[in-house]
């Protein structure tokens, strides 16, 4: 048996992909594509997420440790800047004025009360407001002690002297 070549399809020593084969990797790779991108997505979402949380809790930390330094019965409101926060306080006393003791139990050189301070923190646009509940001490010196200036140390209206 013999072969006509003219009766013989031509062959191609030509390879590659088929357009079959190229639509089919286009769609493997966009599959993959889109994957990838809501990973990555996620991923950005989780970080903003994230750095608003340690911003907060930069703030509340940069708060709270000012407040340790106000004390409520000589300034029970005010307002402050701590970086890009705005800082708001008023404080409501909870129980009434005593005065402290030693720790031999003797009568101690200071009137005090405790007080529940409400710290306002602002720090838009990056920070949405929101309000913390502090206990805090506020304290002066009991007139006993100021026999030289009988209101050093009080806030307006407390121990003035009646005559």
């Amino acid at each position: 048996m013999s072969s006509d070549p003219a009766n013989r399809l031509p062959r191609s020593d030509a390879s590659g992909f088929t357009l079959l084969e190229a639509i089919v990797a286009l769609v493997l790779l966009s599959t993959a594509g889109l994957v990838l991108f809501s990973w990555i997505n996620a991923s950005f979402d989780g970080l903003v997420r994230i750095e608003q949380s340690n911003a907060r809790a930069a703030a509340e930390l940069n708060a709270m440790e000012f407040m340790k330094t106000v004390n409520p019965m000589q300034q029970p409101e005010g307002q402050t800047q701590l970086g890009d926060v705005q800082v708001k306080w008023r404080a409501k006393p909870i129980t009434e004025l005593v005065a402290n003791r030693t720790d031999n139990r003797d009568p101690g050189p200071f009137t005090v009360a405790l007080y529940e301070t409400e710290v306002s923190l602002d720090g838009r646009p990056s920070m949405q407001p929101y309000t913390i509940k502090l206990r805090q001490m506020g304290y002066v010196r009991s007139m006993a002690d100021l026999e030289d200036s009988p209101n050093a140390g009080l806030p307006s209206g407390i121990g003035k002297p009646v005559k």
